[in-house]
């Protein structure tokens, strides 16, 4: 069993830590690559696209970014991308699975999906979990230390119809995170999921109307939107050496969407 101490906090207590964030160069995942190097931490983004503004944001900050192209769900593509970070940074102590397919999914019963639009939705939210903890866990496993953070969905906690690919995407990264958990916690490793519900972002405001995000937050216990900050500032916390005993947990910031009526 490996014991890690719980470090003195300071102002910037991800210091001298380095995060992959996948699906950095937008949305949630920019915010929570900005968050963290907020905190100290110099981060690498792996994502399909170019994360230029990431990067920037960050180097604004006074902090460290790359920007590492990636397919974060084809093998060779996230190795590559695994190794050039490690031999860039020499060491991974953090890990956020964000990247995940949401957007443009068309709401359907499931017996009308195709097999092909099925695959797709779970290649990427799914295998790109197992992949991408694969490959960094190496570097924690030797380091006897790390973090680990899944982005789930709270549509698991109550089955949202007509999404049932992506549902059970987002359900299988929480059986996931458990397992992942009692596997790595032997390294000092903690792997923990963030389930968020409907957040509101450049995507979003595109692809989901501004009445059912309204009607969203109205469900809410706390009728507020939710922002990627709520989230990115979720996943620091449980990257943070505050949460160093926290692992296989969910964590829901969805304002209290899923505790029922009064």
């Amino acid at each position: 069993m490996v014991a890690e101490e719980a470090p003195e906090l300071t102002g910037r207590p991800l210091a001298g830590n380095v995060a992959v964030v996948t699906g950095a160069a937008r949305a949630i995942g920019q915010e929570i690559a900005i968050t963290l190097a907020e905190r100290g931490a110099t981060v690498v983004s792996m994502d399909i696209a170019a994360a230029t503004d990431t990067v920037s944001s960050v180097e604004a900050l006074g902090g460290e970014a790359i920007s590492l192209t990636a397919d974060v769900a084809d093998e060779g593509s996230v190795q590559q991308a695994f190794d050039e970070a490690g031999s860039r940074f020499g060491r991974i102590d953090i890990l956020v699975n964000n990247a995940g397919l949401f957007a443009g999914l068309e709401r359907r019963p499931f017996w009308d999906m195709d097999t092909a639009e099925w695959d797709r939705v779970t290649t990427i939210n799914i295998r790109s979990v197992w992949l991408c903890t694969r490959a960094a866990s190496p570097a924690m496993r030797a380091a006897g230390k790390g973090r680990v953070v899944n982005l789930s969905s709270n549509t698991v906690t109550f089955g949202m119809p007509n999404l049932l690919h992506y549902v059970a995407s987002k359900a299988a990264v929480i059986g996931m995170t458990r397992s992942m958990a009692h596997e790595l916690g032997p390294y000092g490793v903690t792997v923990n999921a963030v389930a968020p519900g409907l957040v509101t972002t450049e995507i979003t405001k595109e692809w989901v109307s501004e009445d059912y995000r309204r009607q969203v937050a109205e469900g809410q216990c706390i009728n507020n939107p939710i922002l990627p900050a709520d989230i990115a500032r979720t996943v620091a916390f449980l990257c943070g050496p505050d949460a160093r005993m926290i692992t296989g947990q969910t964590i829901l910031v969805n304002g209290g969407a899923t505790m029922g009526p009064a």
